[in-house]
């Protein structure tokens, strides 16, 4: 429990040293009312991450300083951690997300209310990891979202922008139903991710010309 509660603690802490805007504060406060002690802690079997490889690899990558402690509790907190794929969980049946995502993609609860190693009603907070090369396609949520990218080289794509590539370090808040999408580069992509309201909402795929060109 210590380890991963100190790995929450230390994503806090980034938070409230970085934090740009309203909903970065916002979520920093959500994540500040959980509690984290033993009796809002779920005994969860951890498991060996199916993307270990890559997860190793993008822990290795990871050299900024303002974000050693964060890697190191990482580090501390693998053998604690149960980690899932998302198989198409987060999204309608008949909904086509792609054979890259699905095959390339982990993700963690720190905290959630079904899958989180502490418990909270709504609010979910994880590390999420997408393999080199993946194209994660367009789409969009109910709930709002907030990254810590702690690898560089993905690209991101918000709304009808054009494609930007995000730093290890950047935050990025997306606002309920704005529209994002993201092409991992030649090493793999981990970030903290939060959905601290509207969880259970599935997201929405946002068709875009491109997309056969980018699988």
């Amino acid at each position: 429990m210590e380890t991963i509660k100190n790995l929450i603690c230390e994503i806090i802490k980034y938070l409230e040293s970085n934090q740009l805007n309203k909903g970065d504060k916002e979520i920093s406060k959500y994540l500040k009312n959980i509690p984290l002690e033993s009796k809002n802690f779920n005994e969860l079997d951890s498991n060996n991450p199916p993307k270990k490889n890559a997860l190793l690899k993008a822990l290795d990558t990871i050299n900024s300083p303002s974000l050693i402690s964060i890697k190191e509790t990482i580090n501390l907190s693998l053998e604690s951690l149960r980690w899932n794929i998302d198989n198409g969980l987060y999204y309608d049946k008949d909904c086509d997300i792609g054979n890259d995502y699905l095959c390339g993609n982990m993700n963690t609860e720190l905290i959630g209310p079904v899958n989180g190693h502490f418990k909270s009603k709504e609010l979910k907070l994880g590390l999420f990891l997408l393999e080199p090369k993946i194209f994660y396609k367009d789409h969009k949520h109910e709930a709002p979202e907030l990254y810590i990218n702690l690898t560089s080289g993905t690209k991101w794509r918000f709304n009808n922008s054009e494609w930007k590539s995000k730093s290890a370090g950047s935050i990025i808040y997306n606002e309920p139903y704005k529209v994002h999408a993201m092409k991992v580069g030649k090493e793999p992509f981990l970030s903290v991710w939060c959905w601290p309201k509207n969880s259970s909402k599935k997201c929405m795929l946002v068709p875009k010309n491109d997309w056969f060109e980018l699988e």
